[in-house]
């Protein structure tokens, strides 16, 4: 039976807003994630932003899934994570992270990452049954990843297609600036 191991900067006194966790403990696949798969498909939003284009093919993240909840605080996100462990784990593997983009803000975000949408509709059935446990007050919803990046450009991810026309191209200038900070593309960022 597989566990759920925590990125090693939870174990330090760490001023890091999230925490990544996985079944493999070097998280190897969030580690390959973030410059194989994450950072290729911000660039490639950045270059169709830069070039014009009046729709968005958006590759890889319409096949990329986040189940997410909202918790009181990272004791709440520990122990949902040690019910999902205990009751559903076995030998699926998991992804994901936890913590705040905020970090003055009590409550907490745990997500699930995955990119299959039957991954995505199993992980939010057992996330749901997790939760309740821990919260009864708790939701769980579901989204495309990086809907926060993409949602002021092309409106709710629900109607979104694998090309998506604009629907707001004032934000252009806006969200080019922002992917270049997130991308740690410009000094100071």
């Amino acid at each position: 039976m597989k566990k759920i191991y925590l990125d090693k900067r939870f174990w330090r006194d760490s001023h890091d807003n999230w925490v990544s966790f996985e079944s493999d403990p070097k998280l190897k696949v969030t580690k390959g994630n973030i410059y194989g798969r994450c950072v290729p498909c911000i660039a490639n939003l950045y270059q169709q932003l830069q070039e014009g284009k009046e729709e968005i093919e958006l590759k890889e993240a319409f096949h990329c899934w986040k189940v997410v909840t909202v918790l009181k605080d990272k004791e709440e996100c520990l122990e949902v994570l040690r019910e999902y462990e205990e009751q559903f784990l076995g030998n699926q593997y998991v992804k994901g992270k936890f913590g705040s983009s905020q970090p003055s803000k009590e409550s907490k975000v745990l997500m699930f990452h995955t990119e299959n949408e039957e991954e995505k509709d199993r992980l939010f059935e057992e996330l749901q049954t997790c939760v309740k446990k821990v919260d009864q007050d708790a939701k769980v919803f579901c989204q495309k990843a990086c809907a926060n990046l993409y949602y002021e450009l092309l409106g709710d991810w629900k109607d979104w297609k694998e090309v998506t026309r604009i629907k707001n191209p004032d934000i252009r200038t806006v969200l080019l600036e922002r992917i270049k900070k997130l991308l740690y593309w410009e000094k100071g960022g």
